[in-house]
């Protein structure tokens, strides 16, 4: 035979290949000669394809994207064997898939398709759901179609089978035979109507039967499987045939499991322990039966189990099985010695029985492994039997059960035991679901924080024993301690109020109170205990005020009164499209801290070179675990771990030590670790768990540590989770375009806002029913890493329900935020337009877009004094001092030993940049940056409310504390708030009644407190502070804050300064050449005023003139100077269809200064802004600075008239004129047409018209008219004494009020200087330097006459009103009669208002049924302080009043003196 010819093939395997080519024959393969040529391998390929599967050319097809080529080269060795994956050894081409993949669609899909089960459940029938598939699908109607009549087929359900029917159709068939008789009918109609009665009356009453034996066998079922067993046979036998496969595996696995954690656990001074033999036996355990409760919840299956294991059982046995019958045994080897003179003691356990009854409660789920979990308790005390040889094994030993007494010690020590755990009503949970995913079943699910407030009607067990000493001590099923309180002396009502935090691993299970009687010298003794099921914190994580009797055996000996409260672990949120999203950051949570094990210990410590290491966790240089030993051990591994409630992470360190343990001798430390937690966290997540030990030749550990958020609130040391950010990111909304539409009605309500890692931290206004929402407003956020995830997201309001989500876009903030290279966070100022389209999810396709700008500004590296003072505290700390430059010196160069290498890069990371050192003037200095608050507690007069915290111009609070369920409130949380001009900011501090509505009103607030936030700051730096915040029925609540500042490296966009936004005041004076509209060549103007594309105010029509004087005013508020566009438009009214356009003009407010009055000469333009002779409008502004508060609806207006037209304005403060046909002619000639008086065409003398001049001249140069105090009327010049004593009291009134706050002055800290632009907003009449707006106070208004109303016969009465949103009447005189049209009242009323509040006067004539008007005006009350008459025109005559305004606080001698100020202490200032 030559060499590489195979042999030829015998019989067997030619029938070795027949039945192979058969099968691959049968699976659709194709068997391939060795010796076939390339091409007809291909074509033998080709044809083995599934149909529609093309082979293109090697070249990569452009419709399929799949490429195949066949290469006749590496089809064979060089033997011709085949090579290609598809074909085997023999050359049999097996079914299989091609080398590339097969075509997908587009979108993903396999074949097109969507994956079956993936929101898709029509390929399988039903989705997956809870209950019965017959009630839900209708399945039981089916089953009862096959024994349907062919009426019963073709007739709806609702109209046969009750028993109107079948009374209606005997009443029908009694009815019809009667009137077939009637009308001579023949006797085959009667039968056909009988016929068909009958059909369906046999129809009904069949259906009927049926329903109702479907419904007595459903009944009966039901109550035979409540009530009866069913028997389990055939599982015992499946069991009798499994148990001798499955028993000798699972006494083998319990034997190799045991071994290790014996031989790991042996005491020092045994050799060893093992397990020699662990048998069960040959009898297999026996289900005796089940009990099944079919009345549950969808979603829990419940059964009852009886099963016993009793192997000494031999009734039902054979006598071959008994010959060959082997008895359970367990047996334990105690070695004691050492090496060859050892021995060991055989502990045994033999003939177990075990027996009892066990409630089995299934909770389902959806999710896979579609079983949550599974709770089983036993439901009476189980029977258990053993014998026991703890000596003399086999040979000698005995049952010590015989032993008098011992043998009911030893059943009621199992009992004992196991009750907590497993006999009802105790529970033992399988969670199921958390086994499957991987996840430890141990893990901590949050902290239960326990207050033990007091006990009551205490009962000592010794009736001689006095009062007790009681303490209380807290476990869990009463296993191990958890807490212990102090100790009360003498007292059967003990208080404690001692608050306790505990880590929860399961809600499974009783908290349990154990109350102790001190003793010194003997045994404490139980005065009894009282247990608290923890399932409640489930549904209700707050339960307050529970009392819980106190029992001992079956006697009660007195209650308990306690608080619960439960906060989770905040894990990551699993967002729409199946990503998660991680959790927010939080200083307080638990650490799950993990020792693994040790390598390269230093062996040289132990005289033997063998160590027995241990080790000991620290946490803030406290043991919090200690570890098993391992025996001769110089590499252990333990794998042991420890839950801890850390309160502050940022401060907190963690160790390691690890001991050889040296019995009664100390034990020396083998090594140490020390670092900071949040070092380990940040090296972990790099994926570093190994650390080199100190203090050692050699040694590593392996560690790790795992944090779970957990916001505690109002406990003891929590500080809500607060993390000091890292820097502020600006975000600036600027508008939204083409949202979605949600609204069946109307269009969406949309606002905006700013989730960090799913927390929302900011949000803009609302804009109702606008899908194009332009918001223009900044939300500043804290953030405190770079890889927290930010989401900016667009909301649809709703009033009632859950808001909507109208898209998001989520925002990688790593771009943001860099480091320098002195390790400092680098300014990120850039304002850049950014677009981006709105996703529901992160999937789909994006519906809306959203612009907006974004920012990073980091905070300054500050020096915390608390820091600093804590690791002073700290045993062996150095003080810290500044650091000042050090002189060169001579250079020494040392080589750190090899082992503290990553201990000294360690100490560099946990070091970082260097601190600045502030004073607190220092740092007052830094206009923006954060405001952080601590709440501490509060008394407050009213529970159930919450405290917010509320910073200058924002419609929502920067933070809201817990709710108050008490009067006396502990909260222990912290938070912070933006602040943009620390110079002008305003911090208000508010109680708001829990609503139960979404959107809450001003009648919610129950109280209120605003100051200064720089005064505020400079007394609770650092310092804790009570104030007082008064509420609207005058009770008091006080609360405890202390505050710190944290600077904010950031230069303020003028567009967000105080300065740029506030209340403007419009004086629309008159006009002058207007265009002529009319036929008479005049025209009937009106303007109308627009802001932001928004009208805001419309003036009265002035009838046919050219000039029109109209001396009316609005108030406005302004969000922002530089971006609003405002704009007056001149109209002319007619009677009838729409007016005709006069001109407008473009109002420029961006220049005006604040707090100074400024008159202006507007041209008028055409349309499109289009110049010509439109002629011009004159109009006076005056800006004061305020923070404005956005609201939902937007801007709001006030508007009025302060004279009538006809009248000039006088000054700022707008009073009347006094008397009747004079007027100051505006443009030109303004008010010609008035110049006539009362006479018409009558000229005046010189003097009047001297006069008028006079007052053209004021007014034009910003001044105005007033009358004097004889009635006379004067000039007021822009720069008489009024106006220079204000530019003069101004800094020293900002001295007086700008240290408003929300604490009393402190004279120790210095006053910062102001800029040019904070002196000019304060005036004596309106001292806030923050301009907060219209200064409020008193306004008192006395009705003195009236004059002018004719020679007549009247019952004169005077009323008035204050104008507003509400008109309210205030005043209403006694009626006078007169028949001289003269009266004096000389009444008087007050009320709180603003100083530039408009009122009316309104005077009528009293008659019986139906009063008469004689008119009415307008008035604003005099705020100067000059004591003059007011009068005003009403009709013919005229009113005279005296007004004047008193500021609250303010002196008796009004503007002059010094206003007195409230402190938020109650103290005046």
């Amino acid at each position: 035979m030559e060499a590489g010819t195979p042999p030829p093939e015998t019989l067997a395997e030619k029938n070795e290949e027949a039945k192979t080519q058969k099968a691959l024959q049968e699976m659709g393969g194709t068997r391939i000669d060795p010796g076939t040529s390339d091409a007809d391998r291909a074509a033998i390929v080709q044809k083995a394809l599934p149909p529609g599967l093309v082979l293109n050319s090697p070249e990569k097809s452009e419709k399929t994207g799949l490429s195949l080529s066949i290469d006749s080269q590496a089809t064979t060795n060089g033997n011709g064997a085949a090579n290609g994956k598809n074909v085997d050894a023999n050359g049999n081409l097996t079914p299989g898939l091609p080398k590339s993949p097969l075509p997908t669609s587009p979108n993903g899909m396999p074949n097109g398709f969507p994956k079956a089960g993936d929101g898709e459940w029509d390929r399988t029938g039903w989705a997956p759901r809870f209950g019965s598939l017959n009630d839900e699908l209708g399945l039981v109607d089916l089953q009862s179609r096959d024994h349907q009549t062919f009426l019963d087929a073709r007739l709806p359900d609702n109209l046969f089978g009750d028993w109107y029917h079948n009374a209606g159709i005997i009443i029908f068939a009694c009815v019809s035979t009667w009137f077939i008789t009637k009308i001579g009918g023949g006797f085959a109609w009667i039968i056909l109507v009988i016929a068909t009665c009958g059909t369906y009356y046999r129809t009904s009453m069949m259906r009927v039967r049926r329903n109702v034996k479907d419904d007595l066998n459903r009944e009966f079922a039901k109550q035979k499987l409540d009530t009866d067993v069913e028997s389990l046979e055939w599982i015992n036998s499946f069991i009798v045939k499994f148990w001798p496969i499955y028993c000798p595996v699972l006494e083998a696995t319990i034997i190799n499991i045991a071994d290790p954690i014996l031989a790991a656990n042996t005491p020092g001074f045994l050799d060893s322990i093992r397990l020699p033999q662990f048998k069960l036996g040959t009898k297999p355990p026996r289900l005796d039966h089940v009990k099944t409760y079919a009345k549950t919840e969808n979603d829990i299956v419940e059964m009852d189990w009886k099963f016993s294991f009793t192997p000494n059982d031999t009734a039902d046995l054979t006598s071959r099985q008994l010959k060959n019958k082997i008895n359970p045994k367990v047996e334990l080897e105690i070695r004691v010695g050492q090496g060859l003179i050892s021995k060991g003691i055989p502990i045994i356990v033999e003939d177990m029985t075990f027996s009892g009854l066990m409630k089995f409660k299934i909770k389902l789920q959806i999710p896979f492994p579609h079983i949550e979990k599974v709770d089983v308790c036993f439901l009476e005390r189980p029977h258990v039997d053993f014998v026991l040889k703890p000596l003399g094994g086999d040979t000698f030993g005995f049952d010590i059960g015989f032993l008098p007494g011992l043998g009911g010690f030893i059943q009621d020590q199992i009992h004992s035991n196991l009750a907590p755990m497993f006999y009802a009503p105790n529970i033992f949970t399988v969670e199921i679901a958390k086994m499957l995913s991987g996840a430890p079943i141990d893990q901590a699910i949050g902290v239960l924080q326990v207050t033990i407030h007091n006990a009551q009607g205490l009962k000592n067990t010794d009736a001689f024993g006095g009062a007790p000493d009681p303490y209380v001590v807290c476990s869990i099923d009463n296993t191990k301690e958890l807490a212990r309180t102090k100790v009360i002396n003498e007292s059967i009502t003990p208080r404690w109020n001692e608050t306790k935090q505990i880590v929860l691993t399961t809600f499974n299970g009783n908290f349990t109170f154990g109350i102790f009687d001190f003793n010194e010298i003997r045994k404490d003794k139980e005065i009894g205990k009282a247990s608290f099921d923890m399932k409640v914190l489930e549904e209700n994580p707050e339960q307050e005020n529970v009392v819980i009797p106190l029992m001992s055996g079956t006697k009660q000996r007195g209650q308990i009164v306690c608080d619960f409260k439960f906060f989770p672990v905040i894990g990551p949120t699993k967002l729409p499209d199946g990503t998660l999203e991680p959790p927010p950051e939080s200083n307080t949570g638990i650490l799950r801290y993990t020792v693994h094990q040790a390598k390269d210990l230093d062996s040289s410590k132990s005289m033997i070179g063998q160590l027995s290491p241990y080790a000991a966790l620290l946490v803030d240089n406290k043991e919090v675990h200690k570890t098993v030993i391992r025996k001769r051990k110089n590499d252990p591994s333990w794998e042991e771990f420890k839950e801890i409630i850390i309160h502050d992470r940022s401060k907190c360190t963690v160790g390691l030590k690890i001991r050889d343990d040296r019995g009664l001798s100390a034990d020396p430390v083998l090594g140490s670790l020390n670092m900071k937690l949040n070092t380990l966290l940040d090296e972990i997540a790099k994926g570093n768990d190994w650390f080199t030990l100190t203090n050692t030749k050699s040694g590593k550990a392996k560690i790790r540590a795992e944090w779970k958020p957990v916001i505690l609130k109002g406990g003891a040391g929590g500080s809500g989770g607060y993390v000091t950010p890292i820097g502020v990111m600006r975000i600036h909304f600027k508008s939204a375009r083409e949202l979605r539409n949600l609204e069946r009605v109307g269009k969406s309500d949309p606002y905006g806002r700013v989730l960090l890692n799913g927390v929302e931290k900011g949000r803009t206004v609302t804009f109702n029913n606008d899908l194009d929402p332009n918001w223009d407003e900044v939300v500043y956020v804290p953030v405190h890493n770079a890889r927290e995830s930010l989401t900016l997201e667009v909301m649809d309001a709703e009033k009632l329900g859950s808001d909507r989500s109208l898209g998001a876009y989520h925002l990688p903030i790593a771009q943001y935020i860099k480091e320098g290279e002195n390790g400092l966070l680098m300014e990120h100022s850039e304002k850049v337009d950014r677009s981006e389209g709105l996703l529901l999810g992160r999937k789909g396709t994006a519906k809306g877009t959203l612009n907006f700008t974004v920012s990073f500004y980091p905070c300054l590296n500050v020096a915390d004094p608390e820091d600093e003072e804590a690791e002073k505290e700290k045993p062996g700390s150095v003080p810290i001092t500044p650091v000042t430059p050090m002189p060169p010196a001579t250079p020494i160069t040392a080589k750190p030993p090899s082992d503290s290498v990553e201990e000294i890069e360690l100490e560099k990371k946990e070091k970082g940049p260097e601190k600045i050192r502030l004073t607190p003037d220092e740092l007052l200095d830094y206009n923006s940056g954060l405001l952080i608050f601590k709440l501490i507690d509060g008394h407050f007069a009213k529970s159930d409310c919450f405290l917010e915290v509320l910073m200058d111009d924002m419609l929502f609070p920067s933070y809201v504390a817990t709710k108050i369920k008490s009067k006396q409130m502990k909260f222990e949380e912290i938070g912070d708030a933006f602040v943009r001009e620390l110079d002008f900011s305003k911090v208000t501090l508010r109680l708001r009644e829990a609503s139960k509505d979404k959107e809450h009103d001003e009648d919610d607030i129950i109280a209120k407190l605003t100051g200064q936030t720089q005064a505020t700051l400079k007394q609770c730096l650092n310092n804790p502070t009570t104030l007082t915040l008064r509420h609207n029925n005058g009770d008091t609540s006080k609360v405890q804050i202390s505050l710190k500042y944290i600077p904010v490296v950031m230069t303020l966009d003028p567009s967000e300064s105080i300065n740029n936004m506030g209340t403007l005041r419009v004086d629309v004076l008159d006009a002058n050449g207007l265009v002529s509209a009319d036929r008479n060549g005049k025209s009937d103007p009106f303007c109308e005023f627009v802001l932001n594309d928004d009208k805001i105010f419309k003036t009265k029509v002035q009838k046919k003139t050219l000039t029109p004087a109209w001396n009316e005013f609005f108030d406005t508020k302004i969000t922002s100077r530089t971006g609003a566009s405002f704009m007056v438009k001149v109209y002319d009214w007619d009677l009838a269809g729409d007016a005709d356009f006069l001109g407008q003009a473009k109002l420029d407010i961006s220049t005006l200064e604040p707090f100074t009055p400024v008159t202006r000469v507007f041209k008028l333009t055409g349309k499109k802004d289009v110049p010509g002779n439109y002629g011009e409008i004159r109009l006076r502004f005056l800006f004061k600075s305020d923070y404005v508060v956005r609201s939902r609806q937007g801007s709001s207006t006030f508007s009025g008239t302060f004279a009538v037209p006809g009248k000039i304005v006088t000054g700022v403060a707008g009073v009347p004129l006094k008397g009747v046909g004079l007027a100051v002619g505006g443009i030109g000639k303004g008010a010609s047409f008035i110049k006539r008086g009362l006479g018409g065409g009558k000229s005046k003398n010189a003097e009047i018209v001297e006069e008028e001049a006079q007052m053209e001249a004021a007014v034009a140069e910003g001044g105005g008219v007033r009358a004097s105090i004889g009635g006379e009327l004067e000039t007021v010049d822009s720069h008489n004494s009024p106006q220079i004593a204000l530019t003069a009291t101004a800094e020293q009134n900002m001295d007086q009020y700008s240290r408003s706050s929300l604490a009393p002055s402190d004279g120790r800290h210095h006053r910062r200087s102001k800029s040019g632009a904070s002196v000019k907003s304060t005036s004596p009449s309106r001292p806030d330097t923050s301009g907060s707006g219209p200064s409020q106070g008193v306004a008192t208004i006395r009705l003195v006459s009236a004059t002018g109303f004719g020679a007549r016969d009247l019952n004169m009465r005077g009323r008035i009103r204050v104008l507003g949103p509400k008109t309210k009447e205030i005043l209403k005189s006694k009626s006078h009669k007169t028949s001289t049209g003269e009266v004096t009242w000389d009444e008087t009323c007050t009320v709180t208002c603003s100083a530039d509040q408009q009122f009316q006067i309104y005077v009528e004539d009293d008659h019986v049924f139906i009063d008469k008007a004689l008119g009415e005006g307008l008035f604003v009350v005099d705020d100067t302080g000059s004591g003059r008459d007011t009068v005003v025109t009403i009709g013919n005559g005229q009113v005279t009043l005296k007004t004047s305004f008193k500021l609250n606080g303010s002196s008796e001698n009004g503007a002059s003196g010094s206003p007195k100020r409230r402190g938020f202490l109650g103290k005046n200032k």
